[in-house]
């Protein structure tokens, strides 16, 4: 994946990840777990307003310790009056969307031509070009297709005199 793709599946932008690598000093990885991982932290520190680092400690307790098929308890307050859950196959759909849409639709084009050619000799016989010819002249030395080039020069000068 590249940095762009990964930006995307994790639906945010790609200078937040740059900068948010940076402050919690984590190699940023263009891979598709770490852009899920980046992704949650992207939500909870955005859509929650937490701070960055707790975000981070939220996503990777919910990704590594989650049983529930369900809904995975992020982080909860010693007393019980506050708690985070997060559900998790709701995210894990919308990750795979716009994991989907990074491979499918941010894929930087291959330069140069697209396809793959069947070599020049099996496509001027599909066209329809007389390839014996061209594998008998190819068969004779340099010498003797000079010599055949000039007879056929002398030819047409020949011709061009005549019509004058």
């Amino acid at each position: 994946m590249t940095a762009h793709q990964t930006a995307v599946a994790a639906g945010a932008d790609l200078k937040w990840l740059t900068n948010s690598a940076a402050l919690l000093r984590r190699p940023l990885r263009y891979e598709a777990g770490q852009a899920k991982w980046w992704g949650l932290v992207w939500v909870l520190a955005d859509a929650l307003g937490l701070a960055l680092t707790n975000a981070a400690t939220i996503a990777t307790r919910v990704l590594h310790e989650s049983t529930s098929a369900t809904a995975a308890r992020g982080a909860h307050i010693a007393s019980g009056l506050a708690s985070i859950v997060v559900d998790l196959p709701r995210y894990e759909s919308i990750f795979l969307g716009n994991l989907s849409r990074a491979l499918v639709l941010e894929t930087p084009r291959r330069r140069g031509r697209t396809g793959a050619s069947k070599g020049g000799v099996e496509a001027a016989r599909e066209y329809g070009i007389d390839i014996g010819l061209l594998k008998s002249a190819l068969e004779r030395s340099p010498a003797e297709r000079l010599a055949t080039l000039e007879a056929n020069a002398e030819f047409s000068r020949g011709m061009r005199g005549a019509a004058r």
